[in-house]
């Protein structure tokens, strides 16, 4: 079995020039990329011509979630505030337009909230019912959000974070129950083996369970460094993966902290390609 590789260009967006970054991963064995969500910020015909110019792909566009719009208004698709509402909406679908325009098919969603959660102090976790409250108001504006993407042909993909990030989606079967309820052909599950690490008792399970949901996975270890660097078990989640017979990407999403990170890519990668083999 093998599946696809491609890796987040915001990992590299505050390191060094954007034709810098390409042409290193290009030379690693990228030929595909995963676009950072700032369609404000984005000259298209400038980026396409990068990517062109490399021989490179979109695989999708990775939302900037929690962060500002630069019109001081933040990206929570939880809000009672109407203004902030239309604009996340309004970003979102920018987004949606971004990534059709530049090739890719995927983006994702993250649940934040600017309402006051109720949560354990000490481990930030959610109340279930309020949890679920709050997933519920978001069911009727992701499906219309999907049919809008659904016309650029492009997947809407609820991606779980860990509580300290938000607690509102923590994970796979958060996902799911989100999922399942927008009920649509193009809304499915992006899983992240950095969170899953945190929240779920057993990222084989996730995977397993997730089944044909499970439309993109972001891989890192456990500490964002590159796969294989730390102590997750990457050959349970390939297992798993094969399992269920996923054949899309693997995208990587690692915390780069200086611009010496050729090896360490190379050396991901091959670890990865390795393990697909068995």
């Amino acid at each position: 079995m093998s599946w696809k590789y491609s890796i987040t260009l915001s990992s590299f967006r505050d390191l060094e020039p954007l034709d810098k970054s390409l042409e290193n991963l290009n030379h690693q064995g990228f030929d595909t990329v995963e676009v950072y969500g700032e369609p404000d910020i984005i000259d298209v015909k400038k980026f396409s011509n990068l990517l062109g110019s490399f021989s490179m792909k979109v695989s999708g566009v990775t939302g900037m979630w929690g962060l500002s719009d630069g019109g001081h208004k933040l990206r929570y698709l939880i809000t009672a505030n109407k203004d902030s509402f239309r604009a996340v909406q309004k970003y979102i679908k920018k987004c949606i337009v971004l990534c059709h325009t530049l090739g890719g098919n995927t983006f994702n969603i993250c649940l934040f909230s600017e309402v006051p959660l109720i949560s354990d102090g000490n481990h930030k976790v959610l109340l279930s019912d309020e949890k679920r409250k709050l997933v519920n108001s978001t069911i009727e504006p992701l499906r219309h959000l999907a049919k809008y993407a659904g016309n650029y042909g492009v997947e809407l993909l609820i991606e779980p974070l860990n509580r300290y990030s938000t607690p509102i989606c923590t994970n796979s079967e958060d996902a799911k129950y989100i999922v399942d309820r927008v009920n649509e052909e193009n809304v499915g599950i992006l899983l992240d083996t950095f969170h899953m690490n945190i929240e779920e008792d057993s990222i084989y399970d996730a995977i397993i369970n997730s089944k044909t949901l499970l439309k993109h996975v972001h891989i890192s270890d456990n500490n964002r460094k590159m796969p294989g660097f730390a102590h997750i078990n990457f050959e349970t989640v390939t297992k798993a993966l094969k399992k269920i017979k996923y054949s899309r990407f693997l995208t990587f999403e690692p915390t780069v902290q200086n611009t010496c990170y050729k090896d360490d890519i190379l050396t991901s990668l091959q670890y990865l390609k390795n393990l697909s083999k068995y």
